[in-house]
């Protein structure tokens, strides 16, 4: 008898739970309801056309100057009063001591190799000027062989910074094999 009262409790009180988390679901009164009593309103960050105050403050102000600040730089003011520092990089900074390449650390025989058989084989990287990303490639590749890096994960990086400056995955393919291939033959 108390065993079927038991189960006859619990099947009543898993109704009542089914029941209950139903309703409450079905309740959607509390999700439209007010937090406050402040309306609410919604306004658009952008509009189809600029209003007389957004083309007022997109325009310079009188007060934007380019006169020297204590450094010699330029600087402008924006139309809060505040100081902006000029863009342009400041000349009299110096390449690090460690840094390979035109103004740093001198280029060895290795790297001198190296750069010239990519010269050799029309291997460039786009906006390498000063060859520090074709020897830091150089670096990277046989850093990777002495770790034992599997040659995909490596060629991938390598495609990876030549590919800028190429038309298709294949020509990419193509310089990425010939970054390589000079590194092992010339820097390694």
């Amino acid at each position: 008898m108390t065993r079927k009262f038991l189960q006859l409790a619990m099947v009543a009180a898993g109704l009542a739970l089914t029941v209950g988390s139903v309703s409450a679901c079905a309740d959607d009164s509390t999700a439209t309801a007010p937090i406050t009593s402040n309306p609410v309103t919604t306004t658009s960050m952008y509009s189809t056309t600029p209003s007389s105050s957004a083309v007022a403050s997109a325009e310079p102000s009188p007060s934007a100057t380019a006169e020297p600040d204590d450094t010699g730089e330029p600087t402008r003011e924006d139309s809060a009063g505040t100081a902006l520092p000029a863009t342009a990089p400041n000349p009299s900074t110096g390449v690090p001591q460690s840094f390979p390449g035109p103004g740093g650390q001198e280029i060895g025989p290795k790297g001198q190799a190296y750069l010239a058989a990519l010269k050799e084989q029309n291997v460039t990287f786009m906006g390498d000027t000063d060859n520090s990303v074709a020897l830091t490639m150089a670096e990277y590749v046989c850093n990777e062989r002495k770790k034992g890096t599997d040659p995909v994960t490596v060629k991938a990086f390598v495609t990876a910074s030549v590919g800028p400056g190429t038309d298709t995955v294949v020509e990419a393919n193509a310089k990425a094999d010939k970054v390589i291939k000079a590194a092992d033959e010339n820097y390694c």
